[in-house]
């Protein structure tokens, strides 16, 4: 099965910041724009994979991109490698396959 997941990317001075709002705790972090969407794409799938060895339910994904990009302007997420006012870059949908082996995510929609 494949689920689709908004992910927001946000540049800190240091660093790029990811987070999915349908997947809390399941946040990374690059030092630039290729590998931060490399890195969250690994999260995702490891994320999955611990939740069903765990015997969780995946959650749906449930927010569109537009409703992600609001729910961040709402709820900014201040983290010690994302500060709060870190500059919002993007907000992508980012696919997934869940079943009994987990693929590695990859981008769908840019």
């Amino acid at each position: 099965m494949k689920l689709q997941y908004s992910v927001v990317f946000e540049r800190a001075p240091n660093n790029y910041c990811a987070y999915v709002p349908d997947l809390p705790g399941c946040i990374a972090t690059g030092h630039t724009w290729e590998e931060i969407q490399d890195v969250i794409r690994t999260a995702i799938a490891f994320h999955i994979a611990g939740m069903q060895e765990g015997g969780d339910t995946i959650p749906e994904p449930r927010m569109s991109v537009a409703e992600a990009a609001a729910y961040h302007s709402e709820n900014v997420i201040a983290t010690a490698e994302c500060p709060q006012g870190a500059e919002l870059v993007a907000v992508i949908a980012i696919e997934s396959h869940v079943g009994t082996q987990p693929a590695p995510a990859s981008v769908v929609d840019a």
